[in-house]
């Protein structure tokens, strides 16, 4: 299952560093994503209306303090959307914010690093993964069986015997 991917930043240093951090998580996760580039809003709401994308990065400069607002935005177009916000460490404030708006991330942008990135990647992946299945049992193509979790292969039964003496 491939992820499209997109960025949301004004800003060509911050292009950078995400396409930089994107080929260092790729490097730890055998994921397929396909990443774009939106320098506006105008040009995001546009592939958000579309359902151009799975999961989009955007970044603080694009809204700023009307980051939350524009999140929520985002999610009354696309519900299916993934949001991940990248806030200035000096707005930690707005991280509650964020996610009272629909995103499911948010990190400040000076903590960014390959290891959270590729955790963010896969945690996204595996969610898509369930609720295509999901959509497609509700649509009538697969059993009710498919939809159940697999039984652990490490798990089993073990008897212990305990002695209890009273001193």
């Amino acid at each position: 299952m491939e992820i499209r991917l997109l960025f949301a930043t004004p800003d060509p240093a911050s292009h950078m560093l995400l396409d930089s951090l994107l080929a260092s998580a790729l490097e730890l996760t055998p994921l397929t994503v396909t990443a774009e580039h939106v320098l506006s809003q105008d040009e995001l709401l546009q592939r958000v209306d579309a359902g151009a994308d799975d999961v989009v990065v955007l970044d603080w400069l694009m809204a700023q303090s009307g980051t939350p607002a524009l999140v929520t935005a985002m999610l009354e177009h696309n519900p299916r959307l993934r949001v991940v916000a990248v806030l200035p460490q000096s707005y930690r404030q707005y991280r509650k914010q964020v996610w009272q708006a629909g995103a499911c991330s948010s990190i400040a942008k000076e903590n960014m690093e390959q290891e959270w990135f590729s955790s963010v990647l896969c945690i996204m992946h595996r969610a898509m993964q369930r609720e295509a299945k999901l959509h497609d049992y509700y649509a009538g193509l697969l059993p009710a069986a498919v939809l159940e979790e697999p039984e652990l292969c490490c798990t089993r039964s073990i008897d212990v015997d305990v002695a209890v003496t009273a001193g």
